[in-house]
């Protein structure tokens, strides 16, 4: 298929689209993903699909996607790593995704844990999901959604105050193909730097594009509203929030609605 083809054809990985699913409708690429990711589908297989009817983000919120006009793609991975790392798959993939919107002329801000902005609106989200073996994290699945092609009327109401696409930022619409390929050849090397050791890298460049690091936060924990300084990221991917004396190692499982004062 054309959409394959061309995704391909600008790939620069050894691993990561070398085998492409394309779905014309799927209800999630991530679900597809784990699928295949059960019945053997190698490393680096990616799924896409053109409408993505139940797509989902963290806490079991629904992703918007305009049909034909934006990504929704999952990528399988077969770390086989200490499990700590999966908190940092989120982290990479946003790094990765950020690198590839540079790219556009772009200039793009990350908020922990998962969320690509664009002049402060979101217009991207990740989603990982892993399998254990033991302490070992023997499969992921990272799923990555951009909003590309969309104008801010195609957003459902709710969502037009907050959130942004790549053409309605430059004004221009982008090859889809393209980005995808991009962000995915800038993954593979981060994915490379998990498995060699290297969180240090990771962590410190994911918090130089953080939109929030050392300013004041509000969150949700336990269903209660919570402030404090995020002062960075733990080496499992963990905030670090500091509220006076207090100093809080919190995963994204453990807090909600994480938002800038």
């Amino acid at each position: 298929m054309l959409f394959t083809q061309l995704i391909q054809a600008n790939l620069t990985t050894q691993i990561l689209g070398r085998s492409i699913e394309h779905y014309a409708v799927t209800e999630s690429t991530s679900s597809e993903a784990q699928i295949l990711a059960a019945n053997g589908a190698p490393e680096g297989t990616i799924v896409t699909t053109d409408n993505q009817t139940s797509g989902r983000g963290r806490h079991g919120r629904s992703w918007f996607c305009g049909t034909g006009k934006d990504l929704t793609f999952s990528i399988i991975l077969r770390p086989g790593s200490d499990g700590k790392s999966a908190g940092l798959l989120p982290l990479l993939a946003g790094v990765a995704v950020a690198e590839a919107l540079e790219q556009f002329n772009l200039q793009p801000t990350l908020k922990w844990p998962n969320d690509i902005l664009l002049n402060k609106k979101k217009c991207s989200g990740i989603l990982t999901e892993g399998k254990f073996k033991g302490n070992l994290l023997s499969s992921a699945v990272i799923g990555i959604g951009i909003n590309v092609n969309d104008n801010i009327s195609e957003f459902p109401s709710e969502l037009r105050e907050s959130a942004t696409s790549i053409a309605e930022e430059l004004g221009v619409t982008v090859q889809r193909e393209l980005l995808l390929a991009r962000t995915v050849n800038s993954l593979e090397p981060w994915y490379r730097r998990l498995q060699s050791g290297a969180t240090e890298e990771i962590i410190s460049t994911w918090e130089s594009y953080c939109a929030h690091l050392h300013k004041s936060v509000s969150f949700f924990r336990e269903n209660q509203e919570m402030t404090g300084i995020f002062s960075g990221v733990a080496e499992g991917g963990e905030a670090i929030i500091e509220n006076g004396d207090d100093r809080l190692l919190l995963s994204s499982e453990e807090i909600s609605m994480l938002r800038e004062e």
